[in-house]
Formats: structure tokens, sequence, C-alpha cells
């Protein structure tokens, strides 16, 4: 098992080493347009689009004589061609892709053609404390982080790619190099705001889509802060992150300071929707806990289980207003916990 349990760790390791350099090929030409890997990246382009290019000259330039009229074929923006390089391996998710790839390595088969794994499921999530554990969680980690990368370029703002990027390096580059300690990354405010994004982002996936919101559903908002804490806590603590519940600011108790060091720190506030006061929580609740940490750095996250009160229906107004007006919303997190049908009752 321990021969097997170090192989595990090397194709895990191998998947991440891979889709960290996948990632900086197919970011290379909006943070370093003249390097060898953005000019492939261009030639890439050039001929996956060349077909449909060539053949809306020929529409354009060469009337049918005999009056029929042909479409022009749909060419895609070069901003769209990273996100699908990023975003899909063919037809299927890269993470999918990548984590099928790691698993069909350590299939085994019966008599009867059915497959058990070789590492039971309980070692290879991570439930031990064992190395496998650290890496498989950096895996999901760096997927987190180049959805976050497809956010932005899909959006355009690409403002904050580089940032992600160091991350990666950061997080993942000692599997490059000779290095043998794990997660010694050290974030400023604006890198622990954008890490601390990921990691709430993925605590809402796990909520929406792995059925997490069953936990939830009906609690009372001091349960939604432990599982909250629970499910961030493990992670902080691998990048030596202090999360620090129920933290007195000076102008009130915030549900958590999320830190690192002095100079890095973020408040974190949570609300159910079924609250009165959800929109007051934003504007004034979290402004004041930030000024007591002399920090301009916050993130909000509200709860929909249901039932939701006439202040939650202001806030998702307000959110609206002020994306119209080109403010920023990113630091606002909606998380929808109400009753998900089973994919069996789908219709």
């Amino acid at each position: 098992m321990a021969d097997q349990m170090k192989e595990l760790r090397k194709c895990i390791e191998s998947s991440i080493v891979s889709e960290r350099n996948h990632i900086f090929k197919y970011t290379s030409p909006l943070i370093n347009p003249n390097s060898s890997d953005a000019k492939a990246v261009y030639y890439e382009y050039d001929r996956a689009t060349s077909n449909a290019r060539c053949h809306n000259y020929n529409v354009e330039n060469n009337p049918n004589p005999y009056g029929e009229h042909v479409d022009k074929m749909e060419v895609q923006t070069f901003h769209d061609f990273l996100v699908s390089k990023l975003k899909c391996h063919f037809h299927q998710s890269r993470k999918s892709y990548a984590e099928s790839r790691i698993v069909s390595y350590f299939r085994s088969y019966d008599e009867d053609g059915d497959y058990d794994y070789l590492i039971a499921d309980y070692e290879f999530i991570g439930e031990t404390e064992h190395k496998i554990f650290r890496v498989w969680l950096m895996f999901h980690q760096l997927f987190d982080i180049s959805d976050n990368i497809v956010k932005r370029i899909e959006s355009k703002n690409l403002i904050g790619i580089p940032s992600h990027l160091k991350l990666i390096d950061d997080n993942f580059g000692f599997l490059m190099s000779d290095k043998k300690s794990f997660f010694q990354l050290k974030m400023n405010k604006d890198e622990l705001h954008s890490w601390l994004l990921v990691q709430i982002e993925s605590f809402k996936h796990q909520v929406e889509e792995r059925d997490l919101w069953v936990s939830l559903k009906d609690e009372p908002e001091k349960h939604f802060q432990r599982v909250f804490e629970a499910f961030l806590r493990r992670v902080c603590e691998l990048y030596d992150v202090d999360i620090s519940p129920e933290t007195s600011t000076g102008g009130g108790i915030v549900d958590f300071k999320v830190s690192q060091g002095n100079k890095s720190k973020i408040c974190v506030e949570l609300k159910l929707s079924q609250n009165q006061n959800v929109l007051n929580g934003l504007t004034r609740q979290l402004t004041r806990y930030q000024n007591g940490e002399k920090t301009d750095k916050g993130i909000y996250v509200v709860l929909d289980s249901g039932s939701p009160s006439r202040s939650y229906i202001e806030l998702i107004k307000y959110i609206k207003e002020a994306k119209s007006s080109g403010l920023s919303t990113g630091h606002i997190i909606l998380i929808d916990a109400t009753e998900k049908l089973s994919a069996s009752k789908l219709k």
C-alpha cells in the first residue's frame, strides 16, 4: 500500500505541474504577448479559426451567381478561444479530465469486468492525515484559481490575472524545483482577499452543487457560521492563514477576521437571507468592522435557504444598481441553499 500511495502522490503532483504549465501558456498572450508561448497560442488560434475566416471571406467577396444564400460561419473571438482552452479538454472540463486520468491509473477490474480502486475512497479523498491529502487539496486549489482566471477573462477584467499566476507559482512552484516545503505563500491584503474569495466560491460550490445545503437549510445563523469555519479552517492552516471567529473590532464583533500578519486582514460577515437587517449588514455593519481593523477589504456572504426577508430583496436591488453604475460587487457572495431536486427527479 505504501508504494501505491507514493505512486498516487507522484501522479497527482505530475497533474498539478501539467495544469500549471497549461494555465501559464494560455494566459501568456495577456501577460507577456511577446513570449514564445504567446506566439504559439496566436498560431494555434489562427489555425483553429482559419477555415471559418476563409469561408466568410469567400461569402463576402464571391456572390453566388445562382442567388442562393450562404450563411457566414461564426468565428470564435480570441478571448473565447483562451477561455475554452482553460476550461475544457475536448468536451470535458479540464478538472474532470485530470481527475479521471488520476483515478483510472489506480483502477483494478474484477472477474465480472467491474472495477474497484486499488486505494480506498476514504484514502483518496483525504480523510486521513497523510501527504496524499495535501497534494489532493492542492490539485483542487489549482483548478479553483484557474476558474477565477477564466471568470476574469470572460468579463474582460484582466488586471488581477498576474496576481493569480503569482499565487499559483508561490503555491505550486516547489513541485518544479528542489523545494520541499508546502504552502509557504506570504500574501499582501489584495492577494489574501483574492485567495479568500476563491475559498468561499469553493464553499458556495459545495453548498449548491454537492448537497451541503442539506446541512444548512432551516438552521440558525450560528450553525451557518460553524459550518463555514469548519470548511475554511483546514485550508487556512495549510496556507498559514489565521481565521478568527467573533473578533472584536472596536466597532462591534465581526463574524470572522482572516489574516496573515498585521498588514493583511480581511473582515468576513455572514448573514441569512431571512435576517431583517441583511442590507444594513453590508452597507453599515461590515464597513464599521473594516474601519475598526484598519482594512479596506471585506467580504459579505449571504445564505439563502428560503423565505427571504424584505431586506434581502433590497440587497438584490442594491447589487444590481451597483453593477449598472460600474461599481464592484465581487466581495458580495450569495449562496443558494434552497432545496434541490435529485438528478433522478429532474425532467
